[in-house]
């Protein structure tokens, strides 16, 4: 018998035959037992929580009269408190860890152990109604705030800046709701999802990213997913039984839906067999099985499953592919499980409209009323310069923006380059000032050379440099501004050749926008305020400078990091790690 069944008789058991019998009945000489007496008693002296602090349990008997939770005025355990061992119990983040961390085992014993012929039974019960109490506030605190240690998350952080150099940013967004309000609510209308529904997470798609678990859990039942041998690379055309391997592997994902035609011709497939020589191919091409040609279909389940994985989808077979085929249901199970527990980390409310980037998807989304109106590949920051993951609101937007040149780049790249190249700085169209004040004076060139000649460049003042509008300023023609304490922003660029690439953090934080005008065009069609035309014109003519333009109504931009999630059309979908924060928190998880 499974454990939940377990319970679910333990309980039966209980109300049918321990408390069968009426309160007066097994007290003849007694006036009916005043609950409401004994829970104070027992606050107050002799009942030792096993879960959470003391006072916080009195907190709730105090908001409730002192009138018990999960029984009835019968001495009946109810209906609810088993539907909340059920929710406990069913839950798919949490099973692994269930009896760890709300200690199923002593509230099952404690059930098994009552005996309605001992003098203390009733003290009994009502320690059992605390643990009930105290499982629930367990699980709302669980449901609020994840099992991800938060404070040694943002200590590692902290080590990763002191020790690399690496300044990571993460912020967490607290919700503010009161289990014990929600949990009197939802007892005194019988339904506990009143309470659950507020404290559990909003993601969308996460109730699918959650039946992935189980369908992986399937695959961990018929043995796992097959495992490939190792090998440098497959395609179109090779020969080999590993390509056997790869057909049983692929179709396990549903990559791939057909099986091959048992007899083929060979003759004009060209082989580059990574076990046979070329002569014995030749020998043995009249007799080689479909399921060892790299065919179409075959090429194009692994584009399908390159696809679901972030990988460049040229239907080869590398190293990188070969590392996500050979990965287990049960390391993905614990990815998706990680990025669940994630999202109780983010704004419960995302807007009815709102912009949605994913870090490790290189992907930007706005979405309005659960409709993608924007869909478009983005450049972020590459591993030593992350981009920080938090929630602001879209104010404003820059035409034809300067760019006021980051320190750090200007030591490590610029200075370097002007020391090599004195008119480096009026070829790229960069002008210095004496500060990072709007009116700071300009500086000549020749003031910052002599600097440099007679200081190291750790050693040069601070210096604003700034590149005006141009074909090469790395802003492009416009950024989106949501003023934040990160100095994170969305822009446009000149390097568009980069969205080509799978991979793509090169930048130092901020996001590259692969389509940035159709991001500002879907903006202005919704902001009647602005004048379309104007900004048209202002793109349009090269000696226009800088310009802010206001939106009347903020957008929510919201930067997240998933490597795990169900995508618009359904398909589960994988990312690499490209930040390390999957390998950090999951030994920080329960």
């Amino acid at each position: 018998m499974n454990r939940l069944k377990f319970i679910i008789v333990s309980i039966f058991l209980i109300n049918n035959f321990i408390f069968s019998d009426t309160l007066e009945e097994q007290n003849k000489d007694k006036q009916e037992i005043s609950f409401e007496q004994n829970i104070k008693r027992l606050l107050d002296k002799d009942y030792s929580t096993f879960l959470i602090n003391k006072k916080v349990l009195k907190d709730y008997y105090q908001i409730n009269q002192y009138k018990p939770y999960w029984i009835d005025e019968k001495a009946k355990i109810k209906d609810i408190a088993l539907n909340l061992l059920e929710k406990i119990k069913n839950d798919p983040v949490l099973q692994a860890h269930i009896s760890k961390i709300f200690k199923f085992d002593e509230v099952i014993n404690s059930l098994n152990s009552l005996d309605k012929s001992n003098e203390n039974y009733i003290d009994s019960m009502l320690r059992i109604e605390f643990m009930m109490t105290e499982l629930y506030d367990k699980y709302a605190f669980y449901l609020l705030n994840g099992s991800i240690n938060w404070k040694a998350f943002q200590e590692k952080l902290t080590e990763l800046e002191k020790d690399d150099e690496i300044n990571a940013q993460w912020d967490r967004y607290e919700i503010k709701r009161n289990p014990k309000e929600l949990l009197k609510l939802a007892i005194e209308n019988n339904d506990l999802s009143l309470a659950f529904k507020e404290l559990d997470f909003t993601y969308p798609n996460a109730q699918k990213l959650i039946n992935a678990i189980s369908d992986l859990e399937t695959i961990i039942q018929n043995g796992d997913y097959i495992k490939l041998p190792e090998f440098k690379t497959l395609r179109i055309g090779d020969q080999s039984e590993i390509v056997k391997i790869l057909r049983e592997r692929l179709a396990q994902s549903k990559d791939l839906n057909k099986t091959c035609e048992n007899v083929i011709n060979t003759e004009n497939i060209v082989t580059n067999s990574i076990e046979e020589q070329a002569t014995e191919q030749i020998e043995e091409k009249e007799s080689v099985p479909c399921e060892e040609i790299f065919d179409e279909d075959l090429k194009n389940a692994v584009i399908s499953f390159q696809k679901t994985h972030g990988l460049f989808a040229d239907g080869i077979v590398g190293l990188q592919t070969q590392k996500f085929l050979n990965k287990s249901a049960k390391e993905k199970i614990e990815q998706i499980r990680l990025n669940l527990e994630r999202m109780r980390w983010l704004p419960r409310n995302f807007g009815d409209k709102y912009i949605l980037i994913n870090i490790p998807e290189y992907r930007l989304r706005m979405i309005e009323n659960n409709d993608i109106k924007l869909n478009m590949a983005v450049v972020v920051g590459e591993r030593k310069h992350p981009t920080p993951i938090f929630s602001d609101k879209m104010s404003y937007i820059v035409l034809n923006p300067n760019w006021n040149i980051p320190e750090s780049i200007t030591k490590k790249e610029i200075l370097p380059k002007l020391l090599k190249d004195p008119n480096y700085l009026a070829s790229k169209g960069i002008d210095i000032y004496q500060g990072w004040h709007k009116d700071s004076e300009k500086v000549e060139t020749t003031e910052v050379l002599d600097t440099l000649i007679l200081q190291d460049i750790d050693s040069v003042p601070n210096f604003r440099f700034t590149q005006g509008p141009s074909d090469e300023n790395p802003l492009g023609r416009m950024k989106f501004m949501f003023p934040n304490k990160h100095a994170v922003y969305l822009h446009d660029t000149p390097a568009k050749s980069l969205f080509n690439n799978a991979r793509r953090a090169y930048s130092h934080g901020c996001i590259r926008l692969s389509k940035p005008e159709e991001l500002l065009s879907t903006i202005l069609d919704e902001d009647k305020t602005i004048n379309s035309e104007r900004v048209n014109q202002i793109l349009s003519e090269e000696t226009e400078k800088e310009k802010a333009i206001g939106l009347s109504k903020k957008i929510p931009v919201h930067i997240i990091y998933l490597t795990s999630f169900v995508d618009e059309n359904g398909k589960l979908q994988f990312r690499e790690d490209i930040y390390n924060y999957d390998k950090i928190q999951e030994k920080l998880m329960f």
